[in-house]
């Protein structure tokens, strides 16, 4: 991983259910008008990049978000399987806030450690990411390569890459940056 290229990553725009603050996992949950208006927003900020490819998740909150930078730029979202969100299981469509709560867990613990049987786990989300975008360097190594996909996808790579795992804002454009040999994560556009 630390032979890797400097790259850009944008999590999806709004949904309702970011909203109300439910897992969303796999569930294919649509941009809301909020969503659509932060995806064009990242367009703008995202046009005085160079941008080679737009490799996006194949759920639909992604693609939205992905499509809409792409068509400013005159090229095509490319879809990757593997960028999707983890699943969360029987967790889907719950208020995270409300599980917390009956697990027994203060609102700030992770919920990592206490996903159901049928959700991927951590170590399995680490492991897809770390070969996903592994894939996408070694096929495409002198291109600047955004990637449109998801928090738990943000999560993973912070985490992999600079030990603290962070947390990515709807349609904030991110650039992942290597700098005297450690790896960084700014905000693009921030001032």
């Amino acid at each position: 991983m630390h032979d890797w290229p400097d790259f850009l990553f944008l999590r999806h725009g709004q949904t309702d259910w970011n909203v109300e603050g439910k897992f969303q996992g796999q569930t294919d949950i649509p941009l809301n008008a909020t969503g659509v208006a932060q995806a064009q927003s990242a367009a703008t900020i995202l046009a005085a990049h160079h941008i080679d490819r737009v490799i996006s998740s194949p759920l639909t909150r992604a693609l939205r978000t992905a499509t809409i930078v792409a068509e400013q730029r005159s090229l095509a979202a490319e879809v990757d399987p593997r960028l999707t969100e983890r699943t969360f299981g029987t967790f889907e469509g719950q208020v995270v806030k409300v599980v917390k709560q009956q697990l027994g867990l203060p609102p700030g613990e992770r919920i990592a450690g206490h996903l159901p049987p049928d959700a991927e786990q951590w170590p399995e989300t680490l492991t897809r990411t770390r070969n996903a975008f592994a894939s996408w360097f070694d096929s495409h190594p002198n291109q600047q390569l955004l990637f449109v996909s998801h928090h738990g996808l943000f999560a993973a790579l912070s985490e992999m890459l600079t030990g603290a795992r962070l947390e990515g804002r709807n349609a904030v454009p991110y650039r992942f940056r290597r700098v005297d040999g450690s790896w960084r994560v700014d905000t693009i556009g921030a001032n």
